[in-house]
């Protein structure tokens, strides 16, 4: 009896390969799907944190201004010339999303949505207007002046100040009234 030499697929040795094809497969599916949208999200990012900043920075010259910025306009309610502004900076194969927060006294964050490229349906709006792949989002902090403060006089007699008081003294009816602020939290969302 003469024997051939042959390869021979055992059960156990076809399960192996199967699981080694598998994890092969699943390790390069893992480690390549992040790096696709990366470069996508980082471009994302920038966009949000710039127009952010632009948004804070520009100052607003249409009609009945007096020198407030976009950001002065999301924050005060008006997001028209804001929304036409960020609509330049951010390029139309992306939506955005530009919302405020006021802190309350429990530190919980309402948020409130100024203007979304998925709400607006004017054909003015050519942005992507559904999320789809990522986002990316960017804040500020926004401190608002409620009511003036009144500074007084000062009750101390420098070279400068017409006070009663020397500087050694204490100043006994001294009224310094600091006024009222609030803080406001703007989040725009950059997504695509």
């Amino acid at each position: 009896m003469r024997y051939r030499k042959g390869i021979v697929f055992s059960l156990d040795s076809f399960v192996a390969f199967t699981l080694v094809v598998a994890a092969l497969y699943t390790l390069v599916f893992f480690s390549t799907v992040p790096s696709a949208y990366y470069s996508s999200l980082t471009q994302a990012n920038y966009l949000a944190k710039d127009t952010l900043v632009s948004l804070a920075t520009t100052t607003y010259d249409g009609e009945g201004s007096s020198g407030e910025t976009y950001l002065d306009l999301i924050i005060h309610g008006s997001p028209d010339a804001a929304r036409k502004y960020s609509s330049r900076m951010i390029p139309e194969q992306f939506g955005y999303k530009l919302e405020t927060a006021d802190y309350g006294a429990d530190g919980a964050e309402d948020w409130t949505e100024v203007y979304s490229t998925a709400a607006d349906e004017t054909p003015l709006n050519t942005h992507k207007r559904e999320y789809h792949k990522l986002k990316a989002t960017a804040q500020a902090l926004y401190l608002v002046v409620l009511t003036e403060r009144d500074v007084g006089e000062s009750p101390y007699g420098y070279i400068t100040c017409y006070g009663d008081s020397t500087v050694c003294d204490l100043p006994l009816p001294y009224h310094y009234e600091a006024g009222d602020v609030a803080l406001k939290l703007v989040r725009l969302t950059v997504f695509t």
